[in-house]
């Protein structure tokens, strides 16, 4: 027994760890009587597609990440890289490691062969381009909606999948809570178990092979040097160029928020700092500012008003990562050990130039990569605007109109420049003017209104009945620019204004729109059968005049089987439902505003405008079109110790848009037209587990994984005379095909046959299936069943909790896809690339007849070297996502001082990792940067690499 001192009409706040927060306005009662539902009882609320449902209502394949299971992971500053695997069926490859990167996101394989791919991302119900501009910090909750139930509802942006965040929003009646989260911590490039020669072991690989009589090495060190002296002074240059060339990040991370509300406005405001100088030395890495400020105001009994703003700046130096001298990423591996970062005299001392600084050393390339890290920078800003603007009316009982405004604003810039008197100016700039300058950029600008009609009716007590009716119209207006010039006076000055000659300048508009009308229908009775559907029709401008219009349907249903009577008396089952599911969206992403119409490109010859007939256009070209079914199966029991989810869908998409020959009259080809005409279908198969394996007062030690499971097939492409069942389709500069019946973007290539044990010549087998030692090129098999499409991946995490302290670790594997080792071909070149630096196990090369399980002879170097299956390795790995360790510390202590909590924890990421067969860093996204718009996870050049961290940090709430 209890009793308060309260005025009538004060609300008391009654809350306790593991139990829902209750609230209860004085009246004039004196008795009050409060018993609070412990947490396992609660109705979880997912975010859906304009609006939220519980987990009981739904009938829809969801999955759902909190902001507690967020804290749980290690930050990063895109949050799509803490996704990965965490949800089934949402397939996160982190693009590189480059600070701030966003990362590859797939839900339910691929779905699309020249269309985009990647998911539709809406933040508090506005469309944004990515989840780079949100602060972890201020996610309340995420959900991805993997089935047409809900992403039908989106229609024609919805193909792919839809991330839905909601983020958080202030309490009404709540004084003002602060919160404070910090962190600090450093970082370093994982280990890629590549094991590079030192300077006497590279000395003694070019002896070898200049004494074999390989070309490349009789000019090399190892054969020119004539004396012990020359040899010993080489060994006393010896360094590792990687730690020459990169550091230790140092990682910072700050937010500060402030949530509250009065008896009719509610409020989140929130600010977030990031820092990462990133691994390279030289260059200042990555820098993020945002801000966020959400309020919601009860302007009247019958109308609610929300608003939503955030703003985000990043800042990112940019190393080059293109597969040239210019990448510090293939420097690292290719320049010698014995060759120094600066020039140095007989006696060994630093030589320097006119100006008193140190002069640097033109490696074998003829290029010193730490050179162009200082006089060749090159910056990017991106600026983001996220903004919406809500209204909810209740119009009469049960009706209720709301109606939104969303915008989303990027704009992009980036920087280059080339400093006169570099030494990338004296080999690529003009010697009359040095110095050049590229400043390029875009301004996107995404507008969408939406209003949304909808009337619920509740009969019979049992019967719970909503209908809404959808307008939405969006415009999309895109932007770009680019300025080049040449010849500038000082390195220090870079603007285009002072500069000598113009050499380029180019401006572009694109804009498109999309209409749309829709109705939904959501039926539940009991809470024990739940029937929903939808019908949207979408008119979008991106499509040919005669086919711009698509009608996209869904139809899903529940069984809520523990809310039945006859399970009155069960024990076992806490929650046990069967879902089902079936609908189909639309595909536009990815696609030119103008791509139906023929275009015409215009130039100069002569001083004279030029017009060029450029894209034949298609009157027909339309939606791509995905028919996914799915079914379900959720459970609970043992008290809620045992959850999980079971899921098994099939995918196709048809109308695949594909570039169709066009023939002359006389037959030959006149390039091509983009077409409605392929077909693709993925089935997989989702499992997730969760158990309580200890739950009392002191220790929660909870235990859980997932696993997706997908299978892809090409199953239609453009028909020819020569391919009556589809024509193929040859990708990555013809590493990859998509043929029908194969998975999409299976490795394509010669194949290698190993090494003749009597010379040591390399062996292919030719066109027949015969072992040669001749190349040939056209001799391509297609690699059935490998491709950079993973059989299966998931994760599994450990979260245990005693008293105060706990400990979260989360592991991800991905298994059974296959990737172009490029960067261990280079490191192991058969004497081709022997004036670089090579790894150790080079050494093992064939020597005597009778040798087995050796490299090819450096003697037939190019021919071993040609494009094979000899470097096509699985990518097979596991890896240590995070590790958390942390104490909150008694509220009995921080009560005493004014703080609610405080929590203290240590976390790393990327700790450790298995692979069985891959050398290098197992996870492929982008292989360079002229690269990164191929098939991701195709082959590994010379990105910027993954990196691990531990950081400390710090959680507090007032």
């Amino acid at each position: 027994n209890y009793s308060i001192s309260a005025e009538t009409g004060s609300v008391l706040v009654f809350s306790f760890v593991g139990y829902q927060t209750q609230e209860h306005t004085i009246a004039s009662a004196a008795t009050i009587n409060v018993k609070l539902v412990a947490g396992e009882q609660l109705e979880e609320v997912v975010i859906v597609a304009f609006g939220e449902k519980t987990r009981d209502e739904l009938t829809s394949a969801v999955s759902t990440v909190t902001s507690e299971e967020l804290s749980k992971l290690s930050p990063s500053t895109s949050i799509d890289n803490m996704l990965q695997g965490i949800a089934p069926g949402v397939q996160v490859t982190g693009a590189n490691g480059k600070p701030g990167q966003t990362a590859y996101v797939r839900v339910r394989g691929i779905g699309s062969i020249n269309a985009g791919s990647a998911p539709l991302y809406i933040i508090d119900g506005v469309v944004a381009p990515d989840m780079s501009s949100v602060n972890p910090n201020d996610i309340e909750s995420l959900s991805v909606l993997k089935d047409a139930a809900t992403a039908s509802l989106y229609g024609s942006r919805a193909a792919n999948g839809v991330v839905v965040i909601k983020t958080k929003t202030g309490r009404k009646n709540r004084a003002a809570e602060i919160t404070i989260s910090s962190r600090f911590g450093y970082g370093q490039k994982i280990d890629d178990n590549f094991r590079m020669m030192n300077t006497a072991q590279k000395i003694q690989y070019e002896r070898e092979l200049a004494a074999l009589g390989v070309t490349n090495a009789v000019q090399l060190p190892g054969a020119t040097i004539q004396s012990d002296e020359e040899y010993q002074y080489l060994l006393s240059l010896d360094h590792d160029w990687q730690e020459t060339l990169l550091r230790k990040s140092t990682v910072q991370s700050n937010a500060l928020s402030i949530t509250g509300g009065s008896e009719e406005i509610s409020y989140f405001l929130s600010l977030g700092h990031d820092r990462n100088t990133g691994i390279v030395k030289d260059i200042d890495g990555f820098e993020r500012l945002n801000a966020r400020l959400n309020i919601n105001y009860q302007a009247k009994e019958w109308l609610e008003i929300g608003t939503n703003v955030s703003v985000s700046r990043t800042t990112s130096d940019e190393p080059r990562d293109r597969n040239n001298v210019q990448n510090p990423f293939r420097a690292m591996y290719d320049y010698n050990p014995y060759e120094p970062k600066y020039e140095v005299d007989e006696n060994g001392d630093i030589v320097l130039d006119a100006n008193g600084d140190p002069k640097y050393n033109l490696t074998t390339n003829g290029f010193s990569i730490s050179e162009a890290l200082v006089n060749n920078p090159e910056r990017e800003n991106y600026t983001y605007i996220i903004a919406g603007l809500n209204a909810k009316a209740k119009i009469v009982d049960g009706l209720t109109n709301t109606f939104q405004i969303g915008a989303t604003s990027t704009n992009y810039r980036r920087e280059y420049y080339v400093k006169p008197g570099s030494v990338l100016d004296g080999y690529v700039g003009d010697a009359n003017n040095p110095g050049s300058k590229t400043d390029n950029g875009s301004f996107d600008f995404d507008f969408t209104l939406t209003n949304l009609l909808s009337y619920n009716v509740l009969f019979g007590d049992k019967h719970d009945l909503t209908v809404t009716g959808l307008f939405e119209f969006n415009k999309d207006t895109f932007r770009t620019y680019s300025l080049s010039s040449i010849g500038f006076v000082s390195g220090d000055l870079s603007v285009q204004s002072i500069a000598a000659e113009p050499t380029g300048a180019s401006t572009n508009l694109f804009e498109n729109t999309l209409v749309s009308f829709g109705g939904f229908l959501d039926y539940n009775y009991d809470n024990r059968y739940i029937v929903t559907g939808s019908v949207r029709r979408d008119a979008s401008s991106v499509f040919g005049i005669n086919n711009q219009y698509g009608v996209f349907w869904s139809a899903s249903a529940g069984w809520n089987i523990t809310n039945e009577s006859f399970m009155e008396n069960n024990t076992l089952f806490n929650n046990l439902k069967l879902r089902a599911s079936a609908g189909t969206s639309g595909n536009r992403s990815g696609l030119s505003s103008y791509g139906w119409q023929a275009q015409i490109g215009f130039g100069s010859l002569n001083g004279q405008t030029t017009a060029v007939p450029t894209d034949n256009g298609n009157p027909d070209l339309g939606f791509e079109k995905n028919f996914i079914w799915d079914l379900g199966l959720e459970f609970a029991m043992l008290n809620n110790r045992l959850r999980g989810v079971v899921d098994y869908y099939e995918r196709t998409t048809s109308d695949l848009l594909l570039n169709v020959p066009l023939l002359r009259l006389g037959g030959e080809p006149d390039g091509s037209i983009l077409s409605n005409v392929g077909e693709m279908k993925n089935t997989g198969i989702e499992i997730q587990l969760t158990g309580d394996i200890v739950k009392n007062n002191d220790w929660l030690v909870t235990l859980g994984g997932n696993i997706a499971l997908v299978d892809n097939k090409v199953t239609k492409l453009n028909a020819t005379e020569e391919f009556p069942n589809g024509a193929p389709i040859t990708r990555d500069n013809g590493l990859t095909r998509i043929e029908v019946g194969e998975e999409i973007n299976t490795f394509w290539m010669p194949m290698y046959a190993g090494v003749n044990p009597a010379n040591g010549e390399p062996l292919y087998y030719d066109a027949d299936g015969n072992v040669t030692n001749v190349y040939n090129a056209d001799a391509n098999v297609l690699m059935s069943g490998k491709s950079p499409l993973a059989d299966f991946d998931g994760g599994v995490n450990l979260y245990v909790r005693y008293k105060g302290f706990d400990l979260a670790t989360d592991f991800y594997y991905k298994f059974g896809h296959y990737v172009m080792n490029y960067m261990q071909s280079n490191m192991l070149s058969d004497g081709t690339g022997v004036d670089a630096n090579q790894r150790v196990d080079a050494f093992n090369y064939w020597r005597q007849p009778g040798d087995t399980n050796v490299l090819p002879s450096p003697l037939y170097g190019n021919s071993a070297q040609q494009t094979s299956d000899r470097w096509l390795q699985k990518g097979d790995y596991i890896r240590l996502r995070n590790l958390t360790v942390g104490y909150n510390l008694p509220s009995e202590f921080t009560g005493q001082v004014g703080i609610k909590s405080l929590r203290i924890f240590v976390q790393g990421q990327n700790l450790w990792t298995w692979t069985k067969e891959f050398r290098g860093d197992p996870e492929v996204g982008i292989g360079s940067g002229e690269t990164a718009n191929s098939v991701f996870g195709t082959y590994n050049l010379y990105s910027y690499p993954q990196t691990q961290s531990i950081s400390v940090g710090v959680d507090l709430k007032f």
